[in-house]
């Protein structure tokens, strides 16, 4: 009963809040539902008045509201409350990378147009307007660091509560691993671990943000994310954690407080996980007889020749699935198991060169805000440079990721990115009102 009450109160939160307040309570509400995958992840919970969780369409509800919302205000029909007012430098404006996420947009889409079987590809193609359409929305909407904060804070819900249920089904349900027998969303055990992975960073950052005693919350649930993480049986996840540990310590404040933190999380690691678990990841360094990693190679360099056969437009969205037996993998509908050779695949070279000249575009600018921020330890200013490093790591350890794993529809990437392309517009938007230089080290903080 609790998670249907749960469902609908969110939902009334993201519904009403969009049209009375500002349709960035419908982009937190929408997101927390991305993330937290109510449908797969309640789908066991007990029925109230004979009806459950996945009987209903609870994020077409919000997105419906958020757009409708914004699409009114942004016309001048209608005002919310708190949208009505600008803030004090302004609306921000596109940046560079806002661009280059439109081309991605332009081009992906086109990829459908010229798909192989645009049946086949039809389904991936509504996935990708979901996000692309809340993604250009909330691009509108979120013009403040408070915004970025609460979504920043909704995703964080979400990942911190799934990582809880993880650990509460493996210990009282006999070793039940959540992500390795359903899944996550429609997603395999990977999008989980991955998932969760990303929250980790950003839980850290959160926790050197906040100077109140309810930061301390955010460093203790981090053990259990990690557990979690070892639970999915990700060993792309765990690898692209461990590599972006080191970011996290160059871009953490208290660096000797956070060499001792990962003494204690190797340690909890050793403890925590079981043999079984240990199983696993050992063979990370064991490709040379490891299936998975033999797979995962086969189909690079299948996708590579796809690429290369079709390097414009690709074979169309997910058609390069169609093909993977014929030109040598293991099985039918065998996925490419790496986020860039998938793109390049099915959309051609032009799009994997879009999404990763986006992605450098995206890092740099984290890098200016950063850079615009760096002589202020006022508490706004680190504040700032948290939620910048929290994006950054997240970023990162995604794209580590991405190398291992084919997860075009997952939106927590998406997301991320969003809080970098605004950021850094708030950040933009803040210094040519005080009449800086964006790029310099003169600019002050402010947006908040």
């Amino acid at each position: 009963m609790k998670q249907l009450a749960f469902m609908v109160v969110m939902t009334f939160i993201g519904v009403a809040g969009s049209f009375a307040l500002s349709p960035v309570y419908g982009v937190a509400v929408y997101y927390l539902f991305a993330v937290l995958q109510p449908p797969a992840l309640w789908k066991n919970a007990d029925e109230v008045m004979g009806f459950r969780v996945q009987d209903f369409q609870w994020s077409f509800y919000v997105a419906v509201a958020t757009l409708t919302a914004t699409a009114l205000w942004r016309l001048g029909l209608f005002a919310p409350m708190k949208a009505a007012a600008e803030p004090w430098y302004g609306n921000p404006r596109f940046t560079r990378s806002h661009y280059l996420f439109l081309a991605f947009t332009a081009w992906i889409c086109l990829t459908y147009a010229t798909a192989i079987d645009p049946t086949h590809a039809w389904p991936y193609f509504v996935e990708y307007v979901k996000i692309f359409a809340m993604f250009l929305c909330a691009t509108l909407v979120l013009r403040s660091v408070r915004d970025l904060w609460l979504i920043y804070f909704a995703i964080l819900a979400g990942a911190v509560y799934t990582g809880i249920e993880c650990n509460q089904y493996y210990f009282f349900k006999n070793g039940y691993l959540l992500f390795d027998r359903q899944g996550y969303g429609g997603l395999d055990n990977n999008g989980g671990g991955l998932m969760l992975a990303m929250s980790i960073p950003m839980c850290f950052f959160a926790w050197e943000a906040i100077r109140s005693w309810i930061r301390w919350g955010f460093l203790l649930i981090i053990p259990v994310l990690l557990h979690a993480v070892l639970l999915s049986y990700s060993r792309g996840a765990m690898a692209s954690l461990g590599l972006t540990a080191i970011l996290v310590w160059f871009r953490a404040r208290n660096k000797r407080f956070v060499s001792v933190v990962y003494g204690i999380a190797f340690a909890l690691l050793v403890v925590m996980a079981g043999p079984e678990i240990k199983e696993r990841f050992f063979s990370i360094g064991k490709a040379d007889v490891d299936e998975s990693f033999q797979s995962r190679r086969t189909t690079w360099i299948i996708a590579i020749r796809m690429a290369n056969n079709k390097p414009i437009f690709g074979y169309g969205i997910r058609n390069s699935t169609l093909f993977t037996q014929s030109m040598g993998a293991d099985m039918e509908g065998r996925a490419i198991h790496s986020q860039y050779l998938q793109t390049a695949a099915d959309s051609g070279w032009v799009a994997l060169a879009i999404y990763l000249v986006l992605i450098g575009s995206l890092i740099i600018g984290l890098r200016d805000v950063r850079r615009v921020l760096r002589h202020y330890t006022d508490p706004e200013s680190i504040k700032v440079k948290s939620i910048a490093s929290g994006i950054e790591c997240a970023l990162v350890l995604f794209c580590i990721g991405a190398f291992f794993l084919s997860l075009e529809h997952f939106e927590m990437p998406y997301i991320v990115m969003l809080l970098a392309m605004q950021l850094h517009a708030i950040t933009r938007a803040v210094a040519l009102k005080l009449g800086l230089d964006p790029s310099s080290n003169a600019a002050a903080a402010g947006g908040s």
